[in-house]
Order: structure tokens, then sequence, then C-alpha cells
């Protein structure tokens, strides 16, 4: 309910009732809640709102990719949750979600799955996977195209040449606090200033 009572108070421009809403909701966000509160403060431009769900999705990411409030979640919505290096998830894992994610809204959207996900594979961060799981990667790509290939090229590149591309997104070198290690996470170090 207070998810309508947000709108409303958006709507009509009810500052007041807006600022209780966004503080209601933000004091009870809970793993099951926080992916509306996301949606609805990325909907409404409520940037509090959505700084108070992201630190709550960093610390409890694992149990939210399994949520179905997150894979009702819009592209930006996701997009924001990706951006972060805070996650507590390891890249493999957070990859599974976000195919599962573009899967569930490739069937609701009726669009095709590299469609639906274009904007949110772009900060999947590719190079800190190993070789061994880029070679698996390549193979469930095959089925879905859910990541460009030129995508898993450059992650290729890096093992290859243990260093980012030219143009490529400064931040996707670098590990997110849920990264698990692996040997050649040690050419990281080396990308971030």
């Amino acid at each position: 309910m207070a998810f309508e009572v947000l709108t409303s108070a958006v709507e009509y421009g009810l500052d007041d009732l807006r600022k209780l809403c966004v503080e209601f909701v933000t004091e009870t966000l809970t793993v099951e809640t926080v992916c509306e509160a996301l949606q609805a403060a990325v909907t409404y431009g409520q940037l509090d709102m959505k700084e108070k769900c992201l630190m709550f999705i960093e610390n409890h990411t694992l149990e939210i990719v399994k949520t179905r409030g997150f894979h009702e979640l819009s592209d930006l919505a996701l997009v924001s949750i990706l951006q972060s290096d805070l996650l507590l998830i390891d890249e493999l894992d957070l990859l599974c979600a976000v195919r599962e994610w573009a899967h569930v809204n490739s069937v609701v959207l009726e669009l095709p799955i590299p469609d639906v996900a274009k904007d949110a594979v772009t900060h999947l961060r590719l190079s800190l996977l190993s070789p061994e799981e880029l070679t698996s990667l390549e193979k469930e790509n095959h089925k879905d195209g859910l990541i460009p290939v030129e995508q898993i090229a450059a992650a290729w590149k890096f093992h290859a040449l243990k260093k980012g591309s030219r143009g490529a997104r400064p931040h996707l070198p670098w590990r997110r606090k849920g990264t698990r290690p692996r040997d050649h996470h040690r050419y990281l170090n080396l990308q971030r200033k």
C-alpha cells in the first residue's frame, strides 16, 4: 500500500506525504520488498530512496537475485544495481541471475533475449571470470545470445593481454565486493588507481 500512496503523492505533488512514504518504505525494507522499492524509486526519481535500496541490495545481493521482485525489475532498475562495486555476489552468480531476469522479461515483453538485456549486460564484468568460466559462458551464450560477442571477445582479450582494452568501460575489470578470487585477478589490481 505504501507504494500506491507514494505514487499518488508524487502524482499530486504532495511533498510531505511523499517524504513520509519514502521514510516508511526505506525503514521497512526486506529481501522480498526491496526490488519493488527500487523500482518505485527509479520510476519516480526518488534518489534518496534509490540510494537506500541499493545499499540494502548490496548487503543482501545473493538472496535478492532469487526473488520474484528481482525478475520483475525494469532494465533501468537492474542497471542501477549492476553499476555497483559493492554487491555481495560473485560475477558468475550475478551473470546467472541476469540471464534468468532476461529470460523472464523476454517472455513477458515478447522480445528477444538480446533486446531485453542489451543495456544490462554491458555492466557485467566478464573479465572477472576464469578462462574455463568464459568457455562455459560462450557455450551457454550460443543458446540465447544474451551477451554480445564483442563483450566476450573483450574478456578473452583481457586474459590474453593481462590488461583492459582501449575504450573499455573503466569499471569492468574491477572486482565487486563479493567476487570470489581467481588466479588472473592479480592483473586487475594494476587497472584500478
